[in-house]
């Protein structure tokens, strides 16, 4: 990730990470702490079919709307989002995709962040995992693949890995979660929470970092109260330093943490 000027995004970390075996699925794991699993649903994996036969809620917009949907809390010194379609997206094969459909695996969209910890997830939990990672991408044109592709979303349900590239421009953000929701059709969708605070930027950009990235979790959280198949899994309440590899991307440590959180709130812990 490029220091911020003019142009300081978008997130495209590429790290290595030591290898995960399915202990971060243990809930007594090393590295793993009981807390900031998930909020909101049951949380539990599976049950797609008694999901979707719920009533879904109203979209927000036909009713009053919390004030972190309508507030602007936008404060300077983030920057610009770069041209992430410059750099290279991780995208599974056609037959992945269905193959994951078909056998109730794991579909994680998502930035660099989701393809930092994709590898690692598919052999933690032991299930065919497909992806759709694009470095950089902020949340609309993912959402964008999503509401195309949702034929492709299994009962298990779909996992978000987005909101990092979109502390550049936050406000309306939560219209690009219903997107994703209206595509699920009542399937779980479980999405984990905003961290940005980039450790190389100066006192102004890091407090716009954070300020952001509050106003995105508000968001989510407020969407969650409407839509019980949102499962917000709090990565960002969760995480500590050590974690982190940049304030943004996880560390080796950072990327087993962020396994046994989702695995938990997926119900995929043994």
């Amino acid at each position: 990730m490029r220091r911020a000027g003019a142009r300081t995004g978008p997130f495209t970390g590429r790290h290595r990470h030591a290898s995960i075996t399915s202990a971060c699925l243990r809930p007594d794991a090393a590295g793993q702490r009981d807390r900031g699993v998930c909020r909101a649903g049951a949380g539990a994996g599976g049950g797609g079919a008694a999901r979707r036969s719920r009533a879904a809620p109203a979209p927000l917009a036909a009713v009053p709307l919390p004030p972190a949907l309508t507030e602007d809390r936008t404060v300077p010194g983030t920057g610009a989002l770069g041209d992430w379609r410059e750099l290279t997206p991780v995208v599974s094969t056609p037959r992945q995709f269905r193959r994951v459909r078909d056998g109730d695996g794991l579909l994680v969209v998502g930035d660099s962040i989701a393809r930092a910890t994709v590898d690692e997830l598919a052999a933690a939990s032991g299930l065919s995992v497909a992806v759709n990672a694009h470095p950089g991408r902020p949340t609309a044109p993912a959402a964008d693949w999503i509401v195309a592709n949702a034929g492709l979303i299994p009962d298990r349900g779909l996992v978000v890995v987005s909101g990092a590239n979109d502390v550049f421009a936050p406000l309306g953000w939560w219209r690009q979660v219903e997107r994703v929701l209206a595509a699920a059709d009542g399937r779980p969708v479980y999405w984990l929470t905003v961290h940005v605070d980039r450790w190389r930027g100066d006192a102004t950009q890091r407090f716009a970092d954070r300020s952001h990235s509050d106003w995105l979790n508000d968001q989510l959280r407020a969407v969650a109260d409407r839509y019980p198949n949102l499962v917000v899994v709090d990565w960002a309440g969760a995480l500590s330093d050590d974690w982190l590899s940049d304030g943004v991307h996880p560390s080796a440590a950072g990327v087993a943490a962020w396994c046994g959180l989702l695995a938990r709130a997926m119900g995929l812990v043994v």
